[in-house]
C-alpha cells in the first residue's frame, strides 16, 4: 500500500489538528515579497524553527515594517498554538515545508 502526500495547498486547506492557526498565517504571508521577508518568517524565526532547521533566522529586516495590527493577530494565534503543542506544529511546518519543496 503507497500513502500519498498531500500537497501544500492540501496541508492549508485541512491543516493536523492545532494546526489551523498556523495555516492561515502561512496563507496570509503569501501575500507578502518572500525577499524582503513575511510574517511566517517572523514566526519560524520567533519558534526557533528556522535557527534549527536552517542554520540562521530568515527575516533579516525591522519586522515593524510588515507587522500591521492583522499580522500581528495571525501570528499571536499561531505562536498560541505552538505554546499549546510545539511538537505537532513542527511536524506541520515540517510537512509544508517538504511538500512546498516538492512542488
Amino acid at each position: 500500500m503507497t500513502t500519498t502526500k498531500q500537497t501544500m495547498w492540501e496541508l492549508l486547506e485541512t491543516p493536523n489538528k492545532g494546526c489551523a492557526e498556523v495555516a492561515c498565517l502561512i496563507e496570509w504571508s503569501m501575500n507578502w515579497d518572500i525577499k524582503k521577508g513575511t510574517p511566517y518568517h517572523i514566526f519560524l524565526d520567533l519558534i526557533g524553527y528556522s535557527a534549527e532547521n536552517y542554520g540562521e533566522t530568515l527575516f533579516k529586516g525591522n519586522p515593524g515594517l510588515i507587522l500591521g495590527y492583522l499580522e500581528i493577530d495571525y501570528l499571536a494565534d499561531a505562536l498560541k498554538e505552538y505554546a499549546t503543542n510545539p511538537q505537532a506544529v513542527s511536524d506541520y511546518i515540517d510537512l509544508v515545508s517538504e511538500a512546498d519543496a516538492n512542488e
